[in-house]
């Protein structure tokens, strides 16, 4: 489908679904891409993963390589096995046969020289990923085997998509004609413990272009799919204990941006020159703002527990990358970041602002002595008065409603500490130990409004069933099998060495002495990696201790500063930048070429690290506007992957324009 499929929503969106069928009987559905490093099944630092020295070592906080290196393995060649002209001529045959002796020894010789390895130079300059210093980025992901009947749906999914293409006639001998295909005449038979349902965003067109070669009968009315954010909706209103999410992205209506006044971009953003693509990207329809409730849907399900007449445990978990999958120095990374951030956090109707606003209401019913059947009539309206009342919560009384994680590895090169982010690239939601949503959606409008990228994801609530009690009150409550065991894999191994310590979390979810302990860890964690690591994201700018930009930062004591910390961390919010500042942060070349930590020191610090995961730094860029131009609709997900070469080709010619100054 690779090379067959085209986007069906417009230029710049893609075909984003995740499925492999095998013998129409068995199927995977997840967010695995089929490609280098996507199917980790541990974390680890080691820069040789699998014995591939450069293509198996996926980091984009490092240098790739330059634009337009010149091997594309698309202009091999196969000689056909059926060609009419070559079987009445003997001579063409043999120049046929050289001709495809020499592509394999081209395609032998791009492998074992690793021609592809991320590289910061021309080809003549390459230099590759080097194992010594340079950390690989861990991954984490899922893809869910299913089989018999749910199999049947994803068959007719990938069939309607492939014959809504017209005929493709072959124009290289490597590629062949397309067979128009078919699904099988009876669906199977009901089997198995769990009822599977598969779930599509797909726009309109992608919809009407299926049905111009329906399977059978009568075509469905043609109309947008959005069922994985309708599923997303319905399991949040499902839920009554607990929600786990992890995604790559949380970009949702965040209402008023926290950035007041005239719009100026932050020093470092204004740096950032964006590429030419992103002024294209601005021609194209657009709006002003995210669109999808999920932040309102899950404030409002917290909500109806905080305002409760009887409330019960509650909580949600979402764990997340430390930023969106790409470097610092790239505009619609540090763009998402921005999004990101008024989403969860500073926008005025982000999800903690949301909370927020739902205990300054609860704070002035109590304080009003208001009774309490009478709270019903009064919260309306103190909703609408609160206005900027809502600041005077502190974030923290957010925590007991929910918990912000990252996750995180760190080793050793060469005998220097080195530190990446374990990538969270899954896009999963377990809700009470009995529902489970997954597939190749993010939180944002590309995925989730059905007229951006086509997804695919599956619901899964298993019949096999267990009796567990959930949040402590000693209240039995239904869970399921698949569903429990699932969520206890997922968190015991982000846990890793946390996981005995946090045994009471791995059986009660939602028990308050359970988020209790993993925020406990979680920023621990935190502040070890912020004492050895000062380029990493952190909440506060710690200065006073350190001896240059990229030294070892012994003290995180608050009292040192109270400066929010830049885009860039090694600087403060909004502070003005200098040209050699980028030589401090891990994407320069520079900055690996004179890396340099107090091993002593960091070793110390890191042996008392307990588990993976880390704590969102929730102050981190606050106060800076750093959403770089781009169209809003497709912003969110555009990391640069459909036009990466003039994106890089942009930060060398920056970078060299910048050198030169």
């Amino acid at each position: 489908m690779l090379l067959r499929a085209g986007s069906k929503s417009g230029k710049f969106f893609s075909h984003h679904q995740k499925c492999v069928i095998v013998d129409e009987r068995l199927a995977f559905v997840g967010r695995i891409d089929l490609a280098y490093s996507r199917y980790d099944d541990n974390y680890g630092m080691q820069a040789d993963a699998a014995g591939h020295q450069g293509m198996n070592m996926y980091n984009l906080c490092v240098p790739v390589m330059a634009a337009d290196r010149g091997y594309n393995p698309m202009k091999e060649y196969a000689t056909p096995h059926a060609d009419p002209r070559l079987d009445r001529d003997p001579n063409a045959r043999e120049q046929a046969k050289k001709r495809e002796a020499v592509s394999v020894t081209r395609i032998i010789d791009a492998v074992l020289t690793r021609r592809e390895s991320q590289s910061p130079g021309k080809a003549k300059e390459s230099t590759y990923l080097d194992a010594k210093i340079q950390p690989r980025m861990p991954w984490q992901d899922y893809q869910e085997a299913i089989e018999d009947p749910a199999v049947y749906d994803l068959i007719a999914n990938f069939v309607l998509r492939w014959n809504s293409y017209p005929p493709h006639y072959p124009k290289s001998s490597l590629l062949t004609q397309t067979p128009e295909l078919h699904i099988p005449e009876t669906r199977p038979e009901r089997v198995g413990s769990c009822h599977v349902q598969v779930l599509r965003s797909a726009s309109q067109e992608m919809c009407r272009s299926e049905q111009k070669r329906p399977l059978r009968g009568k075509p469905p009315e043609s109309k947008t799919q959005h069922d994985v954010m309708d599923a997303m909706k319905l399991l949040i209103d499902k839920a009554d204990h607990y929600i786990y999410i992890e995604n790559p992205f949380f970009v949702s209506a965040f209402g008023e941006s926290s950035i007041k006044g005239p719009k100026a971009l932050s020093p470092v953003a204004k740096s950032i020159t964006p590429s030419a693509g992103a002024f294209i990207t601005r021609r194209f329809p657009d709006k002003p703002a995210p669109e999808n409730q999920v932040a309102e849907w899950l404030a409002n399900k917290i909500k109806g527990h905080i305002i409760s007449f009887n409330p019960m445990p509650f909580h949600v978990y979402i764990m997340l990358p430390v930023y969106p999958e790409g470097r610092l120095d790239d505009p619609t990374i540090v763009a998402q970041i921005h999004l990101t951030r008024q989403s969860l956090v500073f926008g005025s109707h982000s999800l903690i602002n949301r909370i927020r606003r739902t205990l300054w209401v609860k704070q002035q019913l109590e304080e009003m002595q208001v009774p309490r059947k009478e709270w019903h009539r009064q919260i309306p309206k103190l909703e609408e008065a609160c206005g900027d009342g809502y600041l005077d919560i502190d974030i923290e009384a957010c925590y007991e409603f929910v918990t912000l994680l990252n996750m995180r590895d760190h080793g050793e090169l060469n005998g220097q500490p080195v530190t990446e982010q374990i990538y969270v690239h899954s896009k999963l939601m377990i809700v009470d130990d009995r529902w489970v949503l997954v597939g190749s959606a993010n939180i944002n409008d590309r995925s989730l409004l059905g007229d951006g990228d086509s997804e695919l994801a599956v619901t899964i609530a298993d019949m096999d069933h267990s009796v567990n009690d959930l949040d402590g009150s000693g209240t039995p409550e239904p869970c399921r099998t698949f569903a429990r065991d699932l969520r206890q894999k997922a968190w015991h191994k982000w846990m890793g060495s946390a996981a005995a310590e946090c045994e009471d979390a791995l059986d009660k979810p939602a028990l308050k002495a359970s988020w209790e302990k993993i925020q406990e860890i979680a920023k621990n964690n935190s502040n070890i990696y912020e004492r050895v690591f000062n380029f990493i994201p952190r909440d506060i700018k710690k200065t006073e201790n350190n001896t240059g930009k990229n030294s070892f930062a012994d003290d995180v004591n608050e009292e040192d500063s109270d400066l929010n910390s830049s885009i860039w961390p090694i600087l403060s919010a909004n502070q003005i930048n200098s040209i050699t500042d980028c030589n401090y942060m891990p994407f320069s070349t520079e900055f690996w070429s004179k890396y340099k930590n107090n091993s002593f020191l960091s070793r110390d610090n890191l042996k008392n690290l307990n588990g993976y995961f880390t704590s969102l730094s929730v102050k981190w860029t606050n106060g800076e506007d750093n959403l770089i131009p781009y169209n809003m609709r497709l912003i969110a997900g555009l990391n640069g992957e459909s036009n990466r070469n003039e994106h890089i080709a942009m930060n060398i010619k920056m970078k060299n324009q910048k050198e030169d100054i």
